[in-house]
């Protein structure tokens, strides 16, 4: 199961950097760099708080992140994409790693073909 369909689990254990033990209580991680929705929470958050420092830096390391392009298959926005594989010949599309992934299991289990891991493109050419 990828993350993209698990729902709310806990992923990832918080340390506290001042005593180094585990935090107590829930909190709820955001990664922006290849996250919409993080974007979209972290600038909502910028908008809500009192502290209008916190508010300034979210707004300015939200707005320095770089523009994440869109998945040709799934048309959701990717930081990561790479040319299709051997079995999905499109010329000039670009797929993200999570289409990648599910079209590796599809092939793997309908025809015995590894499509092999997914190699992200570098630079411009990423985004297409």
């Amino acid at each position: 199961m990828s993350d993209q369909t698990k729902g709310l689990y806990n992923k990832y254990q918080i340390i506290n950097r001042d005593t180094g033990k585990e935090a107590e209580g829930d909190y709820f991680v955001l990664k922006p760099t290849n996250d919409p929705a993080a974007r979209a929470a972290l600038m909502a958050y910028a908008e809500a708080t009192d502290n209008e420092q916190l508010a300034a830096e979210i707004s300015v390391w939200v707005s320095m992140l770089p523009e994440l392009a869109s998945c040709n298959w799934c048309g959701n926005p990717a930081q990561e994409l790479s040319h299709p594989h051997l079995f999905d010949m499109a010329f000039g599309k670009r797929m993200c790693r999570y289409c990648w992934n599910h079209d590796r299991e599809v092939y793997k289990g309908a025809y015995g073909e590894d499509i092999g891991e997914f190699k992200p493109i570098r630079g411009e050419a990423a985004k297409g």
